[in-house]
C-alpha cells in the first residue's frame, strides 16, 4: 500500500469493516469452539463402539466416517474464522500504520 494513499476516509473505512464484522467474527469463534467439542465427542463415541486395544481403537475412532465428518465441519468452520480473522487483522494493521504516520506527522518527522 502506498502510504500516502492511507487517509482519514481509509482509517473509517477500516473502522467500519472493523464494526461490520464484529457479530459474524464471534459467531466463527464460537462456531470453532462449538465443532472441536464434537470432534472429541465423535472420537469418543467412535472409540467406545471399537473393539480392540487402547491403540487400536484409538485408529479405529480417528478413522471412523463420524470423525471425519466432524473433521470436515470443524476444518471449513475454521477457514472462515481465519479469512474473517485474517481480514480485521489487516485492517487494524492500517489503524495501526495511520496512527505510526500521523504521530511522525505531528512531531515533524515526515
Amino acid at each position: 500500500m502506498n502510504l500516502e494513499q492511507l487517509t482519514e476516509n481509509r482509517v473509517e473505512e477500516a473502522l467500519i469493516k472493523l464494526s461490520s464484522s464484529d457479530e459474524s467474527h464471534a459467531a466463527w469463534a464460537g462456531q470453532v469452539k462449538y465443532l472441536e467439542e464434537g470432534l472429541k465427542q465423535a472420537k469418543a463415541h467412535s472409540f467406545l463402539l471399537a473393539d480392540g486395544t487402547v491403540a487400536e481403537r484409538e485408529a479405529k475412532a480417528v478413522a471412523s466416517p463420524k470423525y471425519a465428518e466432524a473433521l470436515t465441519a470443524w476444518t471449513e468452520a475454521l477457514k472462515q474464522f481465519k479469512k474473517i480473522d485474517n481480514e480485521r487483522n489487516h485492517e487494524m494493521r492500517i489503524i495501526d500504520i495511520w496512527r505510526t504516520l500521523s504521530s511522525n506527522r505531528r512531531q515533524g518527522n515526515m
